[in-house]
C-alpha cells in the first residue's frame, strides 16, 4: 500500500531561501481512483542557487501496521526552464539552497542535493536532464524485518533500479522522509501519489520493442571481416561498448584538436554534423581503451528488402592513449571497419547489426549496472 496515497490534506512548504523564490500549489483533479493531483509552480530567485520544496506530512486516513511500508509518487513535467531534481528528504535536512540533503535524481545523476553520487544513472537514450513531458517516479520502501530502506527511481515508465539501500534506523525511518523537489530555474509540475505502485525494482533502461530505434548503449559481441565475412574473434579480455545517441540528447560536445590525451581527426567534425536537420543523424561513440567518436547519417527512406536502413559514417575521431595490446588490436579493427559500414538494423531479437561489404558488427543491448548507495551524506 502506498502510504502517500492516503494523505488527503498535505501542503507544500518552501525552504525560505530568499524572498524572490515562488511557490504555488493547488489541487487540480481527483479522479475516479481518488488519486489527488497537485499542480505546482516553483522558481528559484537566484540563478545557480536551487529552491527546495517539501510535502508536509499529514496523518494517513488508514495507518499501516504492516512490516512493509511504501511511499511512491510521480512528478510530471509540464514546463521546465532550468533543472530539477526529484526525490526524498527529511524535515531536519530540509534547508535553504544547496544545504538540503536527501536522495535525488536529476535526469542523469543520483545526487544528495549538492553532489553527484552516481553519474549516468538515467536512461542512455536521453543522456541529459529531465525535460518537458517526462514522468519521474520515486519509490521509497521500508522493510522492517530486514531493517532496510531503499529508493528506486523510474523515468518515463522505465525502471532505473535501486539507487539507495540504507540500514533503517530511528533517524532514517520511513515516516521521516518526505517528497522533495529541488529546482534551479522555473518549473510547473504535477504531483500525484497513485494507489497502484510499480511492481519491479530491477534496472531496465533499454527497450527493444521499437525495432526502428537505434539510440542506446550496445555491447559488441561478434564481428566479421573480409570479402567472405570470416569471424574476427574479439579477445575475451576486451569489452567494447558502443553508444548511439541523437545529438539533441547527447551530453557535451566532441573535443577539438589533438595532442597527448586529446582527439585526433578533423577538428570540424561536430560542427559539420550539426548543420541542417539532426533528426536523421546520430552521435556514435565506442569505448575500448580509447574513446572513438563519429557521426552516423541515416537515410530512413532507403530501407532494403531485409529491413536494413542505409547509413553513412563520418570521419572517426579518437583519443590518443596507448592501450594494452589486445585493446589496441580491436581499435585498429574498428578504425578500419567503421568507415565501410553501409546499413544497420535492430533485428527481431533486439540485436543491433551494422553491415558493410567487408565488415559486420553484431551488438546486444547493454545495460550498465550500478551498486546501490549505502548512504547519501
Amino acid at each position: 500500500m502506498n502510504s502517500l496515497h492516503n494523505e488527503k490534506a498535505s501542503q507544500w512548504i518552501d525552504d525560505k531561501s530568499n524572498n524572490e523564490s515562488t511557490l504555488h500549489s493547488s489541487i487540480v483533479s481527483n479522479d475516479d481512483h481518488q488519486d489527488i493531483k497537485h499542480e505546482i509552480t516553483l522558481a528559484s530567485g537566484r540563478k545557480g542557487t536551487p529552491f527546495n520544496i517539501m510535502l508536509q506530512p499529514s496523518p494517513p486516513s488508514s495507518p499501516s501496521n504492516t512490516d512493509d511500508n511504501d511511499l511512491y509518487f510521480e512528478i510530471t513535467i509540464i514546463e521546465l526552464n532550468g533543472h530539477i531534481a526529484i526525490g526524498f528528504a527529511t524535515p531536519s535536512e530540509f534547508k535553504p539552497g544547496w544545504s538540503t540533503k536527501g536522495m535525488f535524481y536529476n535526469g542523469n545523476n543520483i545526487t544528495n542535493g549538492s553532489a553527484a553520487l552516481i553519474v549516468g544513472f538515467g536512461p542512455p537514450q536521453k543522456r541529459g536532464s529531465i525535460s518537458n513531458g517526462d514522468v519521474i517516479g520515486v519509490h521509497l520502501k521500508q522493510r522492517k524485518k530486514e531493517g532496510t530502506l531503499s529508493v528506486v527511481f523510474y523515468h518515463n515508465g522505465q525502471c532505473l533500479g535501486t539507487a539507495f539501500h540504507l540500514k533503517s534506523s530511528a533517524e532514517a525511518a520511513l515516516s521521516s522522509f518526505r517528497p522533495c523537489l529541488h529546482v534551479d530555474g522555473k518549473a510547473i509540475v504535477a504531483y500525484v501519489a497513485p494507489g497502484l505502485m510499480p511492481t519491479t525494482s530491477s534496472r531496465n533502461v533499454f527497450s527493444t520493442n521499437d525495432l526502428t530505434s537505434f539510440a542506446g548503449e550496445w555491447r559488441i559481441k561478434q564481428c566479421f571481416r573480409g570479402p567472405e565475412l570470416g569471424e574476427y574473434k574479439l579477445p575475451s579480455t576486451v569489452k567494447c561498448i558502443l553508444s548511439i545517441q541523437n545529438p539533441s540528447t547527447s551530453r557535451g560536445v566532441l573535443p577539438r584538436g589533438g595532442g597527448r590525451g586529446g582527439f585526433r581527426g578533423r577538428p570540424d567534425v561536430r560542427s559539420t554534423a550539426q548543420e541542417g536537420d539532426d533528426s536523421n543523424k546520430y552521435d556514435l561513440s565506442i569505448k575500448v581503451g580509447n574513446m572513438m567518436r563519429a557521426t552516423i547519417g541515416t537515410m530512413e527512406q532507403e530501407v532494403d528488402s531485409e529491413g536494413f536502413t542505409k547509413i553513412q559514417i563520418g570521419p572517426i575521431m579518437s583519443t590518443e592513449m596507448m592501450p594494452p595490446p589486445d585493446e589496441y588490436e580491436v581499435e585498429n579493427f574498428l578504425s578500419a571497419s567503421l568507415p565501410v559500414l553501409q546499413k544497420m538494423i535492430v533485428d527481431e531479437n533486439g540485436n543491433l547489426i551494422l553491415n558493410g561489404p567487408t565488415c559486420e558488427i553484431i551488438c546486444s543491448a547493454y545495460v550498465k549496472e550500478f551498486d546501490a548507495l549505502m548512504h547519501y551524506h
